[in-house]
């Protein structure tokens, strides 16, 4: 049986299309933008998350870590990222929940064994499932057999994407999903580089590829201060566009929810600004200034 990993499945979500879902978060990323709040969704391997603040020093991790990652110094709890090998022991002895593993193998059946409980509710709301990230895609085969298992269940299939993925594999994932939610980070090839790690030549390709394809798509834009939300991007944004006659796009503004898990990794958090009521005001109407009908979310 084909397995993946799978860091989080989140049931009757309402955020990640249309009805109640069920949003399944695959583990692994080939992107590193600057502003992700998941970071723990970036690698493809299980990862542990220490979260300090809930730490009670009670030292329960201290006797059953093998590595000696975990050791209390001046009664307070201290890991060591160095030693730590991410094997999760400590997360089950741990009371206070402090300790989280981001990461386990599953197989499509165990998977689907969770979203097909909520098909009452699909039904009844017009919802589905919705696979997410991380990137989805990154899944490969694994990916493509839960999407293919839920559209022959007759599941509403939504792709959360962002876009970065081989064109056979995308054009797999065309014929069988039935809406994509499609982040376009940048139109500059230089920029989105800067910004992700990677350059957008195969997201603008698979973007436009779905947008031809008659499937529905979302457009999303992550919107970051003084990064990708200038004029000549936007102007950029509203001529792809209109060459499917669109000019909608979703956005959402940079936030820090989700930055205290770069400590729970040890790694440096993010120091992206936040946008103020006011700048993020001038900023929709600079959307309309170029033809785009900007929609939050």
């Amino acid at each position: 049986m084909r397995q993946g990993m799978i860091y989080n499945i989140q049931r009757m979500s309402v955020h990640d299309g249309p009805g109640l879902r069920t949003t399944v978060f695959l583990k692994g990323c080939p992107l590193r933008c600057l502003w992700c709040s998941n970071p723990e969704s970036q690698s493809a391997v299980p990862q542990m998350l220490f979260f300090e603040n809930l730490c009670t020093g009670c030292g329960k991790c201290v006797e059953v870590c093998p590595e000696g990652a975990a050791r209390i110094v001046d009664g307070k709890v201290i890991r060591s990222i160095a030693k730590c090998t991410h094997c999760g022991q400590c997360t089950a002895s741990c009371p206070a929940k402090a300790r989280e593993m981001a990461g386990r193998l599953m197989t499509v059946e165990e998977v689907m064994d969770v979203v097909l409980k909520d098909m009452l509710f699909y039904e009844n709301s017009g919802g589905g499932v919705t696979f997410g990230g991380g990137e989805p895609t990154s899944g490969g085969e694994f990916f493509l057999d839960l999407v293919k298992a839920a559209h022959e269940e007759g599941i509403h299939v939504t792709v959360d994407t962002c876009g970065f993925c081989p064109e056979e594999r995308f054009d797999r994932t065309l014929a069988l999903a039935d809406l994509f939610l499609f982040d376009c980070k940048h139109t500059d090839p230089e920029a989105h580089r800067r910004l992700t790690g990677q350059d957008n030549t195969l997201i603008l390709r698979n973007l436009r590829a779905a947008l031809a394809s008659g499937k529905e798509v979302h457009v999303r834009m992550p919107l970051i201060p003084g990064m990708n939300d200038d004029d000549a991007n936007l102007s950029a944004l509203s001529a792809l566009l209109g060459e499917f006659g669109r000019d909608k796009v979703e956005v959402m503004p940079c936030h820090a929810f989700g930055w205290n898990k770069y400590v729970a990794l040890g790694l440096p958090a993010p120091d992206m600004p936040q946008y103020t009521p006011e700048q993020l005001s001038a900023v929709l109407d600079r959307f309309a200034k170029h033809g785009l009908v900007p929609v939050m979310v």
